[in-house]
């Protein structure tokens, strides 16, 4: 019996072999004309998109090549306008008696802002934290140099044809003359790069200047802003290219308030506001652009920075010295660098800035010792005592000549800063070493500081009542000064309060 069955597997065998390979021939075959289907499909899909565009451009470049208008500018006032001089605090002079200060609470800075598909696929960037420098030694890349991170972009194989002038025609046929080259294949690195570097709307927006001038050397600063402005729009943004004089002038459209650079609205009531980032920082009283919007474009530049950039680390040291207490600070000067380039925002967004790790870690290493086991009002006491005396005083018009707000890492680095430098570093602080809730003070016109709120509450002195909380002024520039006391001179000056995440 045995026999016959092994007999009969034998003679079977052959058949079921043939029987499988011609599945396994089927399977492959279906997988290949689905795949081939799919591409097929895909490259179909990207011609028609890629169709779409460029009749978008084609007709942009139509109305580029009309008589620009000319549009007045405007310049917001800076929040302070008269700082207030840093004031020592004297234990021993008469003060009054703690009162409750009226205020008006500082509404979240929003504007409205249509949201596109790439702008919901980049939230999740947010997520990753991993450093990812990409670096590749592939023949077909280049190396660039992203605030000390090297960065592996796209050779280019193609001419990208001159800016002749900065006049009408000039810029459409430029603007034209980059339809039809792959541009999306520039928007598709950028992307890339982005995510791999996990950066914010600005630090994109740094990246495109930089690409263009690695791509790209020895173009002028014209070329650069018309390239920079038609990228952007190809991505989403609200941007135009702004003329004055013999200069193209990027005009970007934020989603947030910008203070140390002129602006227009561009439309009706509820139009578009173009601020001018202009970096020599002259006055102008006018500028000419295009009198029509990129069609597609959407998107306001976000500011926020609530996830830290994966930028190779720079660890730098600068010590402080408070009184007789020395302290040995960290920072990462990579980071620092980039941050320098912002303009002037609210300052909401300094304070809720995510920290380096090299900085964090260092305050922690620092500072620690003087709140670990420590009462709230001893913690707070010893870091309001941190920032009074380790830093030297000047204005921004004394040390730049116009505004110029730090981010807490910049403050550290630098050798001067004012009140909201100081209020900004105080509030970070509060928040990471303490975990406690913390407001920015805004006098209006005149200073910034802060107000704490704590546990006990009886915890006494000059305070805010907030949402029916109470907050305790705690201000770094009263030198001197503990939680609890407000500059004399301050205390009936009107005051809007700034309220950060905790």
């Amino acid at each position: 019996m045995k026999k016959t069955f092994f007999l009969l597997i034998i003679i079977l065998f052959p058949g079921i072999s043939r029987g499988q390979v011609y599945i396994e021939d089927d399977f492959e075959r279906y997988y290949r004309e689905q795949k081939a289907a799919f591409n097929n499909y895909a490259q179909n899909e990207d011609k028609k998109f890629k169709a779409y565009y460029d009749s978008i451009n084609q007709e942009f470049a139509k109305y580029l090549a009309e008589a620009w208008s000319d549009f007045s500018l405007k310049k917001k006032e800076p929040p302070i306008v008269k700082p207030v001089p840093p004031t020592v605090y004297k234990p021993d002079t008469p003060q009054p008696k703690p009162i409750i200060q009226p205020v008006k609470e500082v509404p979240k800075p929003t504007t409205p802002d249509i949201p596109s598909k790439d702008e919901e696929s980049s939230k999740s960037i947010k997520k990753d934290l991993s450093p990812k420098v990409p670096i590749s030694n592939a023949t077909n890349s280049m190396n660039m140099i992203f605030y000390g991170t090297p960065v592996a972009i796209s050779k280019v194989n193609y001419n990208l044809p001159r800016l002749t002038g900065i006049d009408e025609q000039s810029v459409a046929k430029y603007w034209n003359a980059m339809t039809k080259l792959p541009y999306t294949d520039w928007t598709e690195e950028i992307k890339q790069k982005r995510n791999a570097l996990n950066l914010n709307d600005w630090g994109m927006y740094i990246l495109i200047n930089q690409t263009f001038k690695t791509k790209f050397p020895g173009r002028n600063s014209n070329e650069q802003t018309a390239f920079v402005i038609f990228l952007l729009n190809q991505l989403g943004y609200k941007a135009k290219i702004g003329r004055s004089q013999q200069e193209l002038i990027p005009l970007i459209a934020f989603k947030c308030n910008v203070f140390n650079s002129s602006f227009f609205k561009f439309g009706n009531a509820n139009g578009t506001i173009y601020t001018v980032l202009n970096p020599k920082h002259t006055d102008l009283s006018s500028i000419r652009s295009c009198g029509m919007e990129f069609k597609s474009a959407t998107r306001l530049m976000d500011m926020s920075l609530s996830y830290f950039p994966s930028l190779q680390a720079n660890a730098t040291l600068q010590p402080l010295k408070a009184k007789d207490q020395s302290y040995n600070i960290w920072y990462d000067k990579n980071y620092m660098q980039m941050l320098s380039t912002y303009p002037c925002v609210d300052f909401k967004l300094y304070a809720e800035s995510v920290p380096s790790e090299t900085f964090l870690k260092s305050v922690e290493e620092e500072l620690s010792p003087f709140v670990k086991n420590k009462s709230q009002e001893e913690s707070i006491n010893a870091l309001l005592h941190f920032v009074q005396y380790a830093f030297k005083y000047k204005t921004d018009d004394e040390q730049f000549g116009y505004e110029r707000w730090f981010f807490p890492e910049e403050t550290i680095a630098s050798s001067y800063s004012d009140c909201e430098d100081r209020a900004i570093l105080f509030s970070q602080l509060v928040r990471y070493l303490l975990g406690m809730e913390v407001a920015l003070v805004y006098y209006t016109g005149k200073h910034l500081a802060t107000a704490v709120r704590f546990d006990n509450p009886n915890t006494s002195g000059d305070y805010l009542n907030i949402n029916g909380k109470k907050f305790l002024i705690c201000d770094p520039t009263y030198i001197g000064a503990p939680l609890g006391k407000e500059m004399p001179n301050l205390k009936n000056s009107p005051k809007e309060i700034i309220r950060l995440e905790k």
